[in-house]
């Protein structure tokens, strides 16, 4: 996979164990956990699913902060780390300086793992190994949920 150019104001974050946070709406959920699709791109995502940073925003501050800007409200935060998803070829891009959109804003410590030049059977690949990371690892705790799963 070719990795493609970054836009002005877009930084590749170096793999470590920093978590990267995802919140999975009732669109991503299957029996109550995560779907196949959940941390993989949406057609409107543009190969750039979005994420938060842990080292910048809590798990429970961009929640609060995903239900009080986006459509669908969150049911719940559950994470990868920039490690797993490096170990499946994807790096992840801190895009927060770059300004968003006219119309849209932009949440805090906001990133994305880059799925843009990976051909569908790799993205599919991709997901699935970052769901099973993020179901080894459970939900993250909010304070608002009920007791994280295991």
């Amino acid at each position: 996979m070719k990795d493609l150019p970054l836009e002005p104001g877009e930084e590749e974050i170096e793999p470590s164990e920093e978590l990267l946070f995802r919140q999975i709406t009732v669109h991503l959920m299957n029996n109550g956990k995560p779907s196949t699709s959940s941390f993989g791109p949406a057609t409107s995502d543009k190969g750039k699913p979005s994420f938060s940073r842990e080292s910048v925003v809590s798990a429970k501050d961009a929640q609060t902060w995903h239900n009080q800007h986006a459509k669908s409200e969150s049911l719940g935060v559950w994470s990868v780390s920039v490690d797993e998803a490096a170990s499946t070829g994807l790096r992840t891009i801190d895009d927060s300086a770059v300004p968003p959109a006219p119309w849209s804003q932009k949440a805090p410590g906001h990133c994305y793992v880059d799925y843009r030049a990976m051909e569908k059977r790799a993205e599919r690949e991709c997901r699935a190994v970052l769901l099973r990371f993020a179901l080894k690892r459970g939900q993250v705790p909010t304070g608002d949920d009920e007791e994280p799963t295991a």
